[in-house]
């Protein structure tokens, strides 16, 4: 018996680096499964079409050894609310008008649902030909698109809220099988209807290969900063933006006694009011940005600090959602501390990787910087490996594409069905 097919569907695909978004169909294919690829014209993350695309063209051609249907879209990814929606909705029309066919090809879809609108085609190649789905929901919707900034409120915001829910809603439902990617959006999506023994835990895995442990530590970040070798290194890299809300790790680091300084890794609309608030604490001096650095280098400069931060305001969507933050310093075996509430403090504390703080007390985040200061290296260590164990029976490509694959072959035994309430 040969491979059995499916049809991935995703807005997004290589050559854009949207990470899961082009690794699970890898992951199928290395499983055995027969893959195909249905997805847009590449513009993410600058809007602009790379040499080589149409954006109003439907075109065919070979990634990495699977097959790939584009579909024509309107490329944007700025922050006007009109031109996403036009991005979002165009792709979800050209891909149903273009695409249904090879999902029914395929008999089989697998959808990374982000955006919610990527259901659209292999809604109506369920209604249209029974061809059964499962839907990996990325982050929930409409609440995301609120929470981001976009449609800040008004009727307009009220109509996008009311056709979002209808269409998650019933995109859910027509599904074979939903995943999820925290244990919490679970919860959420029962009490929204969806039922329980329709979903799954499947976390999001991350670039193993870039993110494994054991890399050498940077030699030179201490020397740019003109640290001492036993100077206690708290590093933070990431987006420096509101959602980050990381005027409270700054804050309690003001409050701490241990000699430590903190590394911001990154970028962000925050960042100039970080360095002002850095300087009307006192702490300038044990505060580093650096700016943005290239991924392939961030191995090791994680590796050069002592304990890793992961800092997300505290908001209901955040407490259900698990950033890729949390999977790719579980994988490199760093210690953590999780400035953050809910799924993301919860994976990390229930596996003794690290530490949680509320994100809105700058005492609770003072107290575990200095528990971690005074840990010693061999816990921190032990810290470390405790959660690389819980990525790799946990988080895994290879747990992860396992899992997967077992929900899509229950969803081709139901392949006459109609998708369950």
């Amino acid at each position: 018996m040969g491979p059995v097919s499916v049809c991935y569907v995703s807005q997004f695909f290589h050559p854009e680096n949207v990470g899961v978004a082009c690794w699970v169909p890898e992951q199928l294919a290395r499983d055995g499964w027969d893959v195909r690829v249905l997805t847009g014209v590449p513009n993410y993350p600058t809007g602009v079409v790379p040499a080589g695309y149409d954006a109003s063209r439907a075109s065919r051609e070979m990634v990495g050894g699977l097959p790939v249907r584009r579909t024509p879209l309107y490329p944007s990814h700025d922050d006007n609310a009109v031109k996403r929606i036009v991005n979002i909705s165009s792709w979800a029309l050209s891909s149903t008008w273009y695409g249904t066919g090879d999902i029914k090809d395929a008999g089989l879809a697998v959808v990374y649902s982000s955006p919610v609108t990527a259901n659209l085609a292999p809604m109506w190649a369920r209604i249209r030909y029974g061809v059964p789905y499962v839907t990996m929901i990325q982050d929930l919707w409409p609440d995301s698109v609120f929470a981001s900034g976009f449609l800040a409120g008004g009727i307009v915001r009220r109509v996008a809220e009311t056709l979002l829910g209808w269409f998650a809603k019933w995109s859910y439902r027509l599904s074979s099988h939903v995943t999820v990617l925290s244990p919490s959006m679970k919860d959420v999506l029962v009490a929204r209807g969806v039922p329980p023994e329709k979903i799954s835990l499947v976390y999001n895995w991350v670039d193993e290969d870039l993110f494994a442990p054991g890399a050498a530590p940077d030699p030179t970040l201490r020397q740019e900063l003109g640290l001492r070798p036993d100077d206690f290194v708290v590093m933070y890299a990431g987006a420096m933006g509101q959602a980050q809300g990381l005027g409270v790790l700054l804050d309690g680091l003001a409050r701490t006694a241990s000699p430590m300084h903190l590394v911001m890794v990154g970028d962000g609309i925050d960042r100039a009011n970080l360095e002002q608030r850095a300087g009307e604490l006192g702490v300038a001096d044990r505060v580093h940005f650096l700016g943005r650095r290239p991924m392939a280098t961030m191995p090791r400069l994680l590796a050069a600090a002592d304990l890793q931060v992961v800092c997300l305001a505290d908001t209901p969507l955040f407490r259900v959602n698990m950033p890729s933050k949390v999977p790719s310093l579980l994988c490199a075996g760093h210690p953590i501390l999780v400035v953050a509430a809910g799924d993301p403090a919860d994976v990390v504390v229930g596996a003794a990787a690290g530490w949680s703080a509320d994100p809105a007390d700058p005492s609770a985040v003072a107290a575990a910087l200095e528990e971690a200061a005074v840990a010693g290296p061999d816990s921190l260590r032990a810290m470390g490996e405790r959660g690389r164990a819980l990525y790799e029976t946990q988080m895994s490509a290879a747990i992860g594409g396992a899992r997967l694959g077992e929900i899509l072959r229950a969803a081709r035994r139901t392949k006459k069905g109609r998708g369950t309430r």
